[in-house]
This record gives structure tokens, C-alpha cells and sequence, in this order.
């Protein structure tokens, strides 16, 4: 099992869930988060008040997927988040020990 955390622009955000809905994920989650560093989009980078510096509005996007279906996973976020601009943001992948659901107590792949 592999976690997918990948780091868009909060405007590319429904392309990348509807690519995943077409390749079978329907189940994510969204969270907002601000980017700092040196690969920003200075078009879309504003002040922070809060951090004193330029900061970019994000998304972090987290999806479980089996291990046989990480580089299609990847793949298909690269594609519908890349704008071709800096700031399009990165995608990371963990390797999962365990999962359980909650609910039912299933593991690994029937928990999903």
C-alpha cells in the first residue's frame, strides 16, 4: 500500500480530482496549506501577515492506493496539476505498514 501526497495549486484542484475519478480513485482528501520557498509562482505569491513572507496558496491532496497502481496514481496527478509555471508543486509517496478502517476493522486493500 503507498500514501500520495501531492502539493497543487488550489486552482488545479478539480482537474486533478476529476483525472483520478476517471482512473477509479473516488476517495481523497483536500487540505489547504501555504508554500513557501524559492519556487513559487511570483504571479500568484502574496504577503503573508500572518509568516511575514511571500507565501502561495496550496493544496495537499492525500490518497491511499494499492502498490501496483502508485506510478499510474503519480502519473495522472503530474498531468492534470502541471500548468508548466513554477509553483506547480510536488508529489511525494510513503510506503503504508498498515491500514485498518475504522468501521469494519478490514485491512490493507479491503479497507479501501
Amino acid at each position: 500500500m503507498k500514501l500520495i501526497r501531492a502539493y497543487i495549486r488550489v486552482e488545479r484542484a478539480d482537474e486533478v480530482l476529476d483525472a483520478l475519478n476517471q482512473a477509479g480513485i473516488v476517495n481523497a482528501t483536500l487540505t489547504h496549506v501555504l508554500a513557501v520557498g524559492p519556487n513559487q509562482d511570483p504571479d500568484q505569491s502574496k504577503v503573508s501577515m500572518e509568516f511575514g513572507r511571500r507565501v502561495n496558496r496550496m493544496v495537499k491532496l492525500e490518497l491511499i492506493c494499492p502498490d501496483k497502481d502508485e506510478s499510474m496514481m503519480v502519473e495522472t496527478i503530474r498531468k492534470a496539476a502541471c500548468t508548466g509555471q513554477p509553483g506547480d508543486g510536488v508529489v511525494a509517496v510513503q510506503n503504508l505498514n498498515r491500514l485498518v478502517k475504522i468501521r469494519t476493522a478490514k485491512e490493507s486493500v479491503d479497507a479501501l
